[in-house]
């Protein structure tokens, strides 16, 4: 930081929009020093959509998807994001999957959500499964390459924004020595250092079905959490409502029990990748593999029935997770146990 800040050091928080979401930053520091790192912030999600986002012809990842077929050199932050969706795609078994391009058009989200919510009605053309589904990224880490399967398209949007949280975050701590701090981009978010020096960040959990009210809080001093749902990104179409969270066995929006899931834990990428998984699948399959394949995660499920599921230790409810009264415990890691708790919802 400059030594020109003379202000007392206080939280200050900034809000502005990039891709297509609300973004907040709060910071510990001078007002004017973090005003400043707020602008960099602001630029880093700027020049982050100008790359990554699938709207903008002129992206990176528009000339990609252009190329399908092609092998085509990617610059070091593409690299970085592939080599990410590569390993949580197969860690997942491929429930996440960032070629789902084809089957978002399809559903009929073919244009940026704010533009389809000025629309009453969109027309789907809802793929069958196809080779973009099927196969893999093809992705050369030494050449700096990728090669997508033919007809293929990425969509990123979701990684992506999870991981400029997760990078700005890591910046701010070791670049301008920023004690304390929460990036939050559209729910996808970062703390660090606690809201004081004894007291931790506290999130509010969105309520799945009451717009604007909470249904309990999750505290956190370090680490991060996603949230993913499938109730907010909705559009009405010809063929049925339809929604982005795309199964990648059927290449059409998951009509599994799932609607919202909140993930807490270290990274905020491994968050919203395990977020988006635990709504794709049914209840019994997501909690199967998010305790093979997690270490340090917790997750809050919500179903259309209104049952409110925990994966996690039994501990951390009351403590860690405020105010949630869940119908089913599951118990990560050995063990696991359930228990018959009628919710609050």
């Amino acid at each position: 930081m400059e030594k020109s800040d003379i202000s007392s050091p206080s939280l200050y928080t900034y809000r502005f929009r990039a891709m297509n979401t609300e973004v907040e930053v709060t910071l510990f520091g001078g007002k004017e020093d973090t005003a400043k790192l707020a602008e960099l912030a602001r630029s880093w999600f700027r020049s982050t959509e100008e790359r990554f986002s699938r709207f903008r012809p002129d992206s990176e990842l528009s000339h990609l998807n252009r190329l399908a077929g092609e092998c085509c050199l990617v610059s070091n932050p593409m690299l970085e994001v592939l080599l990410l969706a590569r390993s949580y795609a197969d860690l997942t078994g491929g429930i996440f999957n960032p070629l789902i391009l084809p089957a978002l058009k399809g559903a009929g989200y073919d244009e940026s959500f704010e533009k389809i919510g000025e629309q009453p009605l969109r027309q789907a053309k809802l793929p069958g499964n196809g080779p973009f589904a099927r196969e893999g990224l093809s992705v050369d880490p030494v050449m700096k390459s990728l090669r997508l399967p033919p007809c293929a398209g990425m969509d990123l949007g979701g990684i992506v924004k999870s991981w400029a949280v997760k990078r700005l975050a890591a910046w701010f701590r070791s670049r301008w020595r920023v004690t304390r701090g929460c990036i939050n981009a559209g729910g996808d978010l970062a703390v660090w250092g606690g809201a004081d020096s004894a007291d931790a960040w506290r999130i509010g959990i969105e309520h799945p079905w009451r717009e604007q009210e909470e249904t309990g809080l999750l505290l956190l001093a370090e680490g991060a959490a996603a949230t993913s749902s499938k109730l907010g990104r909705r559009w009405n179409t010809n063929r049925g409502p339809m929604h982005h969270l795309i199964d990648p066995r059927t290449n059409l929006p998951s009509t599994g029990s799932v609607v919202q899931c909140t993930v807490a834990g270290p990274d905020a990428v491994e968050c919203e990748i395990w977020a988006k998984v635990l709504c794709i699948l049914e209840l019994e399959e997501g909690y199967a593999l998010f305790t093979r394949k997690t270490v340090g995660c917790e997750a809050l499920v919500f179903t259309g029935d209104s049952r409110a599921c925990f994966y996690g230790p039994r501990e951390s409810l009351g403590r860690r997770w405020r105010g949630i009264r869940p119908d089913v415990f599951v118990r990560t890691g050995k063990g696991r146990e359930t228990a018959d708790w009628r919710g609050s919802l």
